[in-house]
């Protein structure tokens, strides 16, 4: 076992959902600007006598049972938030950032590792020499699309999947209870307009995250070869900088889209110097800037451009797998940008408001134990 110590550091705003959805008045509250975690328990033992339903059968909410007093109650709360979401309308909605049982934000290791599976998978392509795409290789199941392509780069089943030699623990930072979070406004824009905004609870930026990464070298034993990917442990040891080449790519890709949002927007050019920014870093052959958690795009999680050089048959996958916003009212044709928006942060409100920064940046680094 060669074992490393990880150290990541968020670049951007970065969710990483829990699955759940809190609604305003059952999970939350606002006030001062500010997004209240309710603890439930607490606030339904202190306010028992007031839970009665109303005429027409209907308890009152949570929130409501709170005064501005019991703003100075800690007890009440699980964590303040800085920021809002968007709506702060009677069922507005917040997605949770994913936390252990004390509310301490961490990053799944499967998070990261999935970033650098898609960065391995994308870079052995051409050096695999596989053949022209087929309609088989992606398969028809949405949830397992392009498994056969990922068989016959990373291995036949996850027995003998090359990756089973690379373990990577979850990562853990901040000791108190929502540190390090915020409630944030994201959206889906387009290169004309923006979508319907969505609340998260997010990473802010330069939050530091710990953990470990670990290359089982057992499995390139001569005892194991028949595992058969012994000829591939180069990949692992060019993990990083193989990511960097796959990173390097998208970070192109992305400054362009960005600057050609139209009409110019202040936000876009904002968050196109953020991607040319990141273009002229200079990294070591351990360290690697990698996009994780919602908002990575459809290019973060896949074989990408790989998958586009047949036009006719990308742009069947695409209405196949339903994967244009636009949907039945797409004028798409074989051999237009896809992806055709990106997930934004956005400041502001309504009308006025701007993308500011994208989601889910970081920077990863490995040091010897």
């Amino acid at each position: 076992m060669t074992t490393y110590k990880l150290k990541l550091r968020t670049l951007s705003p970065v969710h990483i959902g829990s699955g759940d959805e809190w609604r305003l008045g059952f999970d939350f509250i606002l006030a001062n600007n500010q997004t209240w975690i309710l603890d439930a328990d607490a606030v339904l033992e202190a306010k028992e006598p007031a839970i009665k339903p109303d005429k027409t059968g209907r308890y009152p909410l949570l929130g409501s049972l709170l005064t501005a007093a019991d703003l100075q109650n800690t007890a009440f709360f699980r964590y303040v938030l800085r920021g809002q979401p968007p709506s702060q309308k009677a069922d507005a909605r917040l997605k949770p950032f994913i936390k252990d049982p004390f509310d301490r934000p961490y990053i799944p290791g499967s998070s990261l590792k999935g970033a650098l599976r898609t960065a391995l998978a994308w870079t052995a392509w051409n050096e695999l020499r596989l053949p022209p795409l087929r309609r088989d290789d992606i398969g028809r199941n949405r949830n397992w699309a392009g498994k056969p392509l990922e068989n016959k780069i990373f291995g036949r089943d996850p027995n003998h999947d090359l990756l089973r030699a690379l373990q990577v623990s979850d990562l853990f930072g901040p000791q108190k209870a929502g540190e390090g979070l915020a409630a944030i406004k994201a959206q889906v824009l387009t290169q004309q307009a923006a979508q319907s905004p969505v609340g998260l609870e997010a990473l802010l930026s330069d939050v530091e995250f710990h953990g470990s990464l670990t290359i089982d070298q057992t499995l390139f034993t001569p005892m194991a070869a028949r595992l058969g990917f012994a000829e591939r442990k180069k990949w692992l040891d060019e993990l990083f900088l193989r990511a960097q080449k796959h990173t390097q790519a998208r970070l192109r890709q992305l400054a362009a889209w960005f600057d050609h949002v139209r009409p110019p927007a202040p936000g876009a050019q904002k968050v196109a110097a953020f991607y040319h920014q990141l273009l002229q870093v200079q990294l070591t052959p351990r360290q690697a800037l990698l996009q994780i958690g919602w908002g990575s795009g459809w290019d973060g999680k896949t074989f990408w451009t790989h998958l586009q050089k047949d036009k006719q048959l990308f742009e069947g996958l695409v209405r196949e797998f339903r994967m244009d916003i636009a949907g039945r009212r797409s004028n798409r044709k074989p051999g237009d940008p896809f992806p055709s928006s990106r997930r934004v942060v956005m400041s502001g409100q309504k009308d006025g408001a701007q993308p500011i920064a994208p989601l889910g940046w970081v920077l990863v680094e490995i040091t010897d134990q």
